[in-house]
Order: structure tokens, then C-alpha cells, then sequence
């Protein structure tokens, strides 16, 4: 599931000419075979950093009763390791194929999210400042592969990403909660080890809001759509302050972008449907899991 909220960043970027359009630009840009590959490449170096950040947390895992599958042992460390070198591989060998500034965009996405996010010695998310800067980078690095495959490098790269990455951070911060309890007992200094939940909701509520101006600036009104969908929810964590409200808050966050970009191109719809029916079968066939849903 965490495809969706780097896809979706991704594809936003993609789509940042469309940005003023108010009106639904159904199959504005088609996709040829080239983006299609970009979706499969960024597809594949989220999952190698996303491996790579479950063989750094199995402890921890173990402890939130989170991410079973390594920590378990259903997966086993050696088989993990060997994944994450054939991802990386395929995703540059395919990146670097599209555009050579889109795969120097998946290298350093892989480093800062893969490598310096979890290993020493930077160790970015032990940190509370540097997880915080890191989550946003990342965060501006997808958006950046989409922009880039279709613009040539200047500052409006960083213009037009300032809303989504005030989004993804603010949902950031929501997510570091749930793991609370288990950072604090294996001695993680996260942003909510530190501030605590009420310090957390209000930042993450302050970013989310500085976002939405920043979309009124910019007259960015795809970004727009998705936070006004999701201000109910943001509102009700600021009212009820509960780690149950900052989940929802956030599943819908993610659903709610993903489905401003289906505006622009109405496919991905579909991708999102399989991903999410797909994922659920698998999970209850294989763990009798309830996984994903919208509950908090």
C-alpha cells in the first residue's frame, strides 16, 4: 500500500502542467510505454528501500507487532537482502533507460531513503530533525521524478512541490505514532518519542495548513482537492487527539490524493483497485489478516 502515496506524489509531478485546471482533464497526458516503465521503476526502488528499512527494524517490529513478514521469519534475512539487489538493479537499469536526470533522481531517492534513512552512520530517522527533513525529501524526490521526466531542471521544481510536500509531511508525522511505545522501549529518538502525540497532531495540523495556502498561492487546485477532501479528518485529530483519528487521517489523506490524481488520468483508478483488493486477498488467504482498511 505504500505504492499509492509515492505513485500518487509521482504522478502529480507528472501532471504539474494541468495544475490551474479546475475541471476534470480526463487522459490529459497519455501514458506511452516509457511511463508506464517509470511507474514500474519507482515501483520498484520504494520496495527496495521499503526492505531494506524492515531488515533495520525487526526489533522494533517485533515489539509494535508490525511488518511480520522478516521479523517473523516468514521471510528470512538472506532472501530479504538478495531482493533489495535485484530491485535496485532492474529500477536503475530501467530509470536511466527513460532519462538519464529521472534515474540520477532514483539513485539519490535510493540513497536517502534506503541507505542514510536507516544505516549508520547517518541513521536519518533516529533522529526526530533529521527524520523530519528526510520524510519531506523524499517527498519532494518522487514528485521530482515525475516532474523531471517531462521538464527540463529549474526552480519551479521546487515552487510546485511545495504543497504536496506539506502533505506527505503531515501525514508524516501521523505516522510516526502507532510506533510510539515500541520506539521509546527499543531507545529510538523519534519525532514522537520526543514531542509526544497532542505536539505531533498540532505540527502536523500547522504544516497541513500551510499547505493549503500555499496551494491558493500558487493556484495549484489539483493539490486543493485533496485538502479539502481530507480537512474533516485533520480537524477531528486536532478535536479528539487520539492515535485512531491520526490513522484515519492518514489512510484517507493518501486515498484522497491518489483520487485527485485519477482526475488527470483515470487508469490509475484501476491500478489502485487492483493494488487494494489485490493486497487484501493475499493478506486474508495467506494470514487471515485484515489488511488494508480504512478503519483507525
Amino acid at each position: 500500500m505504500l505504492f499509492f502515496p509515492g505513485w500518487s506524489t509521482m504522478l502529480a509531478g507528472y501532471y504539474i502542467d494541468y495544475k490551474s485546471e479546475w475541471v476534470p482533464i480526463i487522459g490529459a497526458r497519455s501514458l506511452p510505454l516509457p511511463d508506464f516503465l517509470l511507474l514500474a521503476g519507482f515501483a520498484l526502488i520504494m520496495g527496495s528501500s521499503f526492505v531494506l528499512n524492515q531488515l533495520r527494524d525487526i526489533e522494533s517490529d517485533k515489539k509494535n507487532r508490525k511488518l511480520f513478514i522478516i521479523s517473523d521469519g516468514i521471510l528470512s534475512v538472506s532472501a530479504a537482502k538478495f531482493e533489495v539487489i535485484g530491485l535496485t538493479l532492474v529500477a536503475f537499469l530501467i530509470t536511466f533507460w527513460i532519462k538519464i536526470e529521472v534515474g540520477i533522481f532514483i539513485v539519490i531517492f535510493f540513497i536517502v531513503t534506503g541507505i542514510l534513512y536507516n544505516y549508520p552512520p547517518a541513521k536519518l530517522k533516529d533522529r526526530p530533525w533529521s527524520s523530519l527533513l528526510a520524510n519531506a525529501l523524499m517527498g519532494w524526490l518522487a514528485f521530482g521524478v515525475g516532474w523531471i521526466s517531462i521538464n527540463s531542471i529549474s526552480h519551479h521544481l521546487i515552487l510546485d512541490s511545495l504543497p504536496y510536500i506539506c502533505f506527505n509531511t503531515a501525514l508524516y508525522l501521523f505516522t510516526t505514532l502507532p510506533d510510539r511505545e515500541g520506539d521509546q522501549q527499543s531507545g529510538k529518538k523519534t519525532i514522537a518519542v520526543i514531542w509526544g502525540l497532542r505536539k505531533v497532531i498540532f505540527t502536523a495540523f500547522y504544516i497541513y495548513i500551510a499547505g493549503f495556502f500555499l496551494c491558493l498561492y500558487l493556484m495549484d487546485l489539483q493539490a486543493l482537492v485533496f485538502y479539502i477532501l481530507t480537512l474533516p479528518w485533520f480537524i477531528k485529530t486536532i478535536i479528539r487527539g487520539s492515535i485512531s483519528d491520526t490513522n484515519q487521517a492518514t489512510k484517507y489523506g493518501i486515498l484522497f490524493f491518489a483520487l485527485s490524481v485519477c482526475l488527470r488520468w483515470p487508469v490509475y483508478l484501476f491500478i489502485m483497485i487492483i493494488g487494494f483488493y489485490g493486497t487484501k486477498f493475499y493478506y486474508r488467504k495467506r494470514f487471515n489478516f485484515d489488511y488494508p482498511n480504512f478503519s483507525g
